[in-house]
């Protein structure tokens, strides 16, 4: 399972080098709680916004895109770095919350692929923030994640600890260098 956490995040559960499951949607919207963006929602929400609350249909669509997220949640900001220092309730609720639905989908991603062996973090949080990547694996401790902490702490690419069932890896995201290789073979094959 690849775990894309930044200001957008999602997970994609992979068999054999295939994507089998993701949490992404039609829309960036969907999926988990983003940096300002609220992933999934019940969709009554949309409809008690605009008929009780009269919002407009480009309010609600700035709320769910621009309003929403961790900083929706926070009050304070949407990134991470901020929340992690912020001694504010409403930022480490943020933070609880974050997690939370990151380790709930991964467990829709193992049920899946009826099982995990491996979980890959990327992503600007997923890749600079230990303490994130700490709290979702130990929600994931159930399903026999075990994290080395202090290779957690400094980054390595294996923070696995002995023992764990699942073998965890911090990789650095290169999405400009995936794109263009898509783009070439997209080109090479005349498409």
């Amino acid at each position: 399972m690849v775990a894309h956490l930044g200001n957008g995040a999602s997970l994609c559960a992979l068999h054999h080098g295939r994507s089998v499951d993701t949490t992404m949607g039609l829309t960036p919207l969907d999926g988990l709680v983003m940096g300002t963006r609220c992933g999934t929602i019940d969709p009554g929400i949309l409809l008690y916004l605009m008929q009780e609350e009269k919002m407009s249909v480009d309010a609600v669509q700035h709320l769910l895109y621009e309003g929403s997220g961790l900083l929706g949640v926070s009050g304070v900001s949407a990134d991470m770095r901020t929340l992690l220092t912020s001694r504010e309730p409403a930022a480490r609720e943020a933070i609880e919350l974050f997690t939370f639905r990151v380790a709930a989908e991964a467990a829709v991603m193992a049920n899946t692929m009826a099982g995990l062996d491996g979980l890959t973090f990327t992503g600007g949080i997923g890749e600079h923030a230990a303490e994130i990547r700490q709290q979702i694996c130990d929600r994931l401790a159930w399903l026999g994640v075990r994290l080395d902490p202090a290779a957690n702490a400094k980054g390595a690419v294996r923070i696995t600890a002995p023992g764990s069932r699942v073998d965890v890896l911090v990789v650095p995201t290169n999405e400009e260098a995936s794109i263009a290789r898509h783009c070439r073979r997209l080109l090479v094959a005349g498409l």
